[in-house]
């Protein structure tokens, strides 16, 4: 099972591939990810993703993004992102991602002030959409992104000065038809992105307890209507959806890595009794927690 290394605001912990620069670069299956659907997650880098068989879609701030075979986007900086099943439902997806961060265009002031942050703090580019088989810049981009993963993936150090060429060209493509096109548009860093996290972190550090909506809530500083607005809009799922999907995630390691009985498991991941984890349990995996349990260990 594939499992990012989130925190407890959501940040991901991004398991560099290159030993000397800020770089990631896979190859990587949606079922891997428990219910093919990746944690909610944010990070520093730029993402970019090329689907390279099957189809997902993947959810950026409140945006929704359906991607088949060659098709690509790109993920700003900063923002909530996951992918999930496609519109064909839990179907296999294999894809490329590749992280870069910011730090490797900003050696230069100038540069980073005038051609990398106008559009790393642009709202109107959470993320950028490249489908496949354009004959525009879409299709340059897509090609780009492919070379640079697939040289990352290779000899991330050894060909460190290509891939920072690389991304020169990349990111000058990028700013060339977005920002420069439609000028500069901050984002304001209280912005509704910056609630949802409030609320996230504050469930990853009380998953264990009893939590109300009400809790939730105020931990985002919102009323309960608008909590829940930014759930379903962000996370395609209602407050208590979410709530008991981290819970049966937490427990997966749990059963893997631990000697704990199942109703000890079922208590150290915030439910009130074992019959309600196992249903709930079940519901979502569509395997009793038991039946997880043998299979690790066969």
């Amino acid at each position: 099972m594939d499992k990012l290394r989130v925190r407890e605001d959501m940040f991901e912990d991004v398991p560099y591939t290159s030993s000397c620069l800020p770089i990631y670069s896979a190859n990587r299956q949606l079922s891997n990810f428990l219910l093919h659907t990746m944690d909610c997650h944010w990070h520093r880098d730029f993402e970019f993703i090329i689907i390279r068989e099957g189809e997902m879609i993947y959810h950026v701030n409140d945006r929704d993004y359906p991607l088949s075979k060659g098709d690509g986007i790109f993920v700003n900086a900063n923002r909530l992102h996951f992918g999930g099943p496609g519109t064909h439902g839990a179907a296999e997806c294999l894809f490329i991602c590749l992280l870069l961060h910011p730090s490797l265009l900003c050696a230069d002031p100038y540069i980073e002030n005038r051609f990398v942050n106008p559009l790393m703090y642009n709202s109107r580019y959470d993320a950028v959409f490249f489908p496949a088989g354009k004959k525009s810049w879409h299709g340059e981009a897509a090609a780009r992104i492919t070379a640079l993963a697939e040289l990352a993936m290779k000899a991330p150090d050894d060909s460190a000065l290509e891939i920072q060429s690389g991304f020169y060209g990349l990111w000058s493509l990028l700013f060339t038809n977005t920002t420069a096109l439609a000028g500069p548009k901050e984002i304001n860093g209280l912005q509704e992105d910056a609630i949802l996290k409030r609320m996230l972190s504050f469930i990853q550090k009380n998953y264990t307890g009893k939590i109300s909506l009400d809790d939730i809530a105020k931990a985002g500083r919102v009323c309960r209507s608008k909590c829940c607005l930014l759930f379903k809009r962000n996370l395609r799922q209602s407050v208590f959806e979410y709530l008991l999907s981290f819970r049966i995630r937490k427990s997966l390691s749990l059963l893997s890595n631990s000697g704990m009985s199942i109703t000890e498991v079922a208590a150290a991941s915030g439910f009130s009794g074992t019959s309600y984890y196992g249903e709930i349990f079940k519901r979502i995996t569509g395997i009793s927690p038991g039946e997880y349990r043998r299979k690790l260990r066969t």
